[in-house]
């Protein structure tokens, strides 16, 4: 993987990536409001490269070297870094599972890890900048109930497709998609897991899938267990 000196908001950092883009070696990513509005939410950082419209994810260690040495050692050097067991690799992954599953995606451009190990920004994916869609969540919670047992119906299909190929979604919710100009659903946040073999964990591990909070409801949820089970067989 070709090395990269990725400068955030002017500070320099370098990081082994693999790419599918032609980016330059040296990456000057600033954050306009839409990526700290994104940080607001969630706990991972998000940069912007202007010139290839390129987001840049990134997620933190989880200990402190100075507090839990330890920890830090096993948890996110030797198991995420070295073993390659970080976010980013598991989320460009889970990207060419979903997109083999027949789901649209956002592209992922590049994967990356740090090459300093006190950097604590150990973690980089590169992606596409979607500047115009709107999020699933909003686009739900300013449905009528008809449109939005509609569009529960359209994610619950995707969800199918991919249990159809071996996978389930780990995060099942409205905000880990877009719908774009079109109105057409495209996943952003891809974290999948492949489901287990027996036919009785496979049932169990698709219902724990559907959360009444996160599908915010639990009228919500029991219809996208019904879906899925009648489409499924299960």
């Amino acid at each position: 993987m070709p090395l990269y000196r990725v400068s955030l908001n002017g500070v320099a950092r370098w990081y082994y990536m693999r790419t599918r883009f032609a980016f330059t070696s040296h990456l000057a990513l600033s954050q306009p409001g839409t990526t700290r509005q994104m940080e607001a939410v969630g706990s991972s950082r998000f940069f912007l490269d202007e010139a290839s419209n390129t987001l840049f994810k990134l997620v933190a260690d989880k200990y402190v070297v100075q507090r839990h040495p330890f920890k830090w050692w096993i948890r996110d050097i030797l198991e995420k870094r070295l073993l390659g067991g970080f976010d980013a690799l598991k989320e460009w992954r889970a990207n060419t599972c979903i997109r083999r599953a027949g789901l649209r995606a956002i592209e992922c451009r590049g994967v990356g890890v740090a090459l300093n190990p006190f950097n604590p920004l150990g973690s980089l994916l590169a992606m596409e900048h979607l500047d115009r869609g709107e999020s699933g969540a909003d686009y739900f919670r300013r449905q009528g109930e008809e449109a939005r047992l509609a569009f529960l119906q359209r994610v619950c299909d995707d969800a199918v497709a991919l249990i159809r190929h071996g996978y389930y979604h780990r995060d099942f919710h409205y905000g880990n998609l877009l719908l774009d100009d079109a109105g057409e659903i495209v996943w952003i946040d891809t974290h999948v897991k492949r489901l287990p073999q027996d036919a009785s964990q496979r049932r169990q591990t698709i219902v724990a899938m559907l959360s009444p909070t996160k599908l915010q409801g639990e009228r919500y949820r029991a219809f996208a267990e019904a879906y899925l089970i009648r489409q499924l067989a299960l």
